[in-house]
């Protein structure tokens, strides 16, 4: 038992490292200057529903050899590749364009610049009532994320009968592409949008592969990929891990469970008990499942505007304190089944 519990504390610790120099490349190059390229406009007041694009002008100097990325801050908003924004949640957000460009004064031999788009969504008020009532029942029930798919459904912008990805075309990208950023495009390219995304992490999202969420795909840390079947009362009946391989080894012996997955129930209007505790929920949202297990991994590793609703519930060890070997516990309750670890590690 030693041996696993090291084994598992091996793996946190080269996360941590990965993380740390992941950290220290983009803190060491992230260097803002209006003198590489410019973003027009640089603030919007938008609709939802509506599209607007932003035209980035790269330095010729640069611009053979600059790489843009734009992302979203408080995801009231979808921006693509080619600077495409479309707003579908009412609120303030903020859209960063980021151009990486060589730099041989820098120690990756690259230098990142940034630029920041302020963005307020106003409702659209031409909206029929049922609808405007419906998407607001989904926002007010989404405080930890947003039903993306459903909510561009709702406002026109997708097609309700657009398809849906299935379980097998997944397995075949999967299977078939190299990293996880193009495992995502692709199923994108089917699927179109996720049907739910998590703030704070755009890669920690879930495609469902029937319209109430019974069946699903969920991507979590944008490299985490896992197939979960979901009864209709809202417990969760299987979960398999697909990607990475060592993933899908480490969950092969996958215990029975019994908790309800928190996001189905929300969407499908099921009633939830908050009032009583549930161990391992560190986030507070009524389940115990993988996003606590992230949300207390990045707790541990000091993420910026990372907390903890109730830390007391991940206090695995007993002990009144949180480290790696609570989060070592919480990794194995959740793929194992409930033990009595306090007993076990002792002897």
């Amino acid at each position: 038992m030693k041996k696993i519990v090291s084994l598992i504390i091996g793996m946190v610790l080269s996360i941590q490292l990965v993380s740390a120099v992941s950290l220290y490349t983009y803190a060491e190059s992230d260097t803002p200057s209006p003198k590489i390229f410019t973003v027009t406009p640089s603030e919007i007041i938008m609709t939802e529903g509506e599209t607007v694009k932003l035209t980035i002008t790269v330095d010729p100097e640069f611009a053979d050899q600059s790489t843009v990325y734009l992302h979203s801050c408080e995801y009231k908003t979808i921006v693509s590749h080619d600077g495409t924004v479309t707003a579908y949640s009412c609120g303030e957000d903020e859209i960063i364009v980021e151009v990486l460009v060589p730099d041989d004064s820098s120690d990756t031999g690259n230098r990142l610049y940034h630029q920041e788009v302020k963005i307020q969504v106003q409702p659209d008020e031409t909206l029929p009532a049922e609808t405007r009532s419906e998407l607001d029942r989904l926002q007010a029930k989404s405080p930890i994320g947003d039903f993306q798919r459903r909510t561009l459904e709702l406002l026109g912008i997708l097609d309700e009968n657009a398809p849906r990805i299935t379980a097998e075309q997944v397995v075949e990208i999967l299977q078939n592409t190299s990293t996880p950023e193009e495992m995502i495009a692709k199923i994108n390219e089917i699927h179109g949008y996720p049907d739910y995304i998590w703030r704070g992490d755009p890669g920690d999202c879930a495609y469902w592969l029937d319209e109430k969420g019974n069946d699903q795909i969920g991507i979590v840390g944008g490299a985490m990929f896992f197939h979960t079947k979901i009864y209709d009362d809202g417990t969760v009946m299987e979960v398999t891990a697909l990607y990475p391989p060592e993933l899908s080894s480490e969950m092969s012996s996958l215990s029975p469970l019994d908790y309800s997955d928190n996001i189905y129930l929300e969407f499908n209007q099921i009633a939830l008990d908050y009032n009583n505790p549930v161990r391992g929920d560190v986030n507070h949202d009524g389940i115990f499942n993988l996003a606590d297990v992230v949300t207390l991994q990045r707790w541990l590793l000091a993420y910026p505007n990372t907390q903890l609703a109730d830390w007391k519930a991940g206090n695995f060890c007993d002990d009144d304190r949180l480290d790696v070997f609570d989060l070592c516990l919480m990794r194995r309750e959740l793929i194992y089944g409930k033990r009595n670890y306090s007993q076990t590690i002792v002897n």
